[in-house]
Parts: structure tokens; C-alpha cells; sequence
């Protein structure tokens, strides 16, 4: 199985989501946007990868990634978002505090 893969360089953190189940997509998403905001990034680039079915018929990480959004999910700490093809960009509102350190991928786990 493919592993999600991490990238933090100090300003903003992309984590490409390909490989992993849907509902692991969302939990790590979540949680990667609380931690980048408590660190004092400013954006986050969730990789989902182009959507194959345009009809519904199965959930995919990036309509989950979407809706989430779109519930509010992400909402204390995101300021702005884009959907760009196959990547979410999340803008995030600026920490009054951030803390130090790259951010991992066991960080989130």
C-alpha cells in the first residue's frame, strides 16, 4: 500500500493523499490543518488526484475533501481555499503563537 507522502518547507505543507483510503484522507486532512495552523504555516496543499467518477456512485477523497469544506470542517483555521486540478489549497488564517519544527507525517497520527 502506498503511504501518504508529507512536505513542510517552514511556509507552507503539501500532503499528497494518493494511495490512501477515503476516510484516512479525511482524518489526516483534518488533522494536518490544525497542526499546520498551530506551527504558523500559512498554506496547506491537500494532493487528492483527479476524481475518475464524475457520478457519485463512490466516494472519493476528493469529493470528501470537498465537502468537508464545504460543512465547515476546516473552518476555524482556514482563511481561503482553491480547487485546482487534482490539489485543494487551503489558506490559513495567521497563528498568534507558532510553534517551531517541520511538520511529519507521524505528527498526525
Amino acid at each position: 500500500m502506498t503511504r501518504p507522502r508529507l512536505d513542510d518547507d517552514g511556509q507552507s505543507v503539501t500532503l499528497d493523499l494518493h494511495g490512501v483510503r477515503v476516510d484516512e484522507a479525511v482524518e489526516l486532512a483534518a488533522a494536518l490543518v490544525v497542526e499546520a495552523a498551530r506551527r504558523g504555516r500559512s498554506t496547506v496543499r491537500l494532493i487528492h488526484g483527479t476524481s475518475t467518477d464524475e457520478q457519485g456512485a463512490e466516494r472519493t477523497i476528493k469529493g470528501a475533501l470537498t465537502q468537508t469544506l464545504s460543512d465547515g470542517g476546516y473552518a476555524q483555521h482556514v482563511s481561503s481555499s482553491y480547487a485546482m486540478e487534482g490539489m485543494l489549497v487551503l489558506g490559513l488564517a495567521p497563528s498568534p503563537s507558532p510553534q517551531q519544527g517541520r511538520i511529519r507525517i507521524a505528527d498526525l497520527q
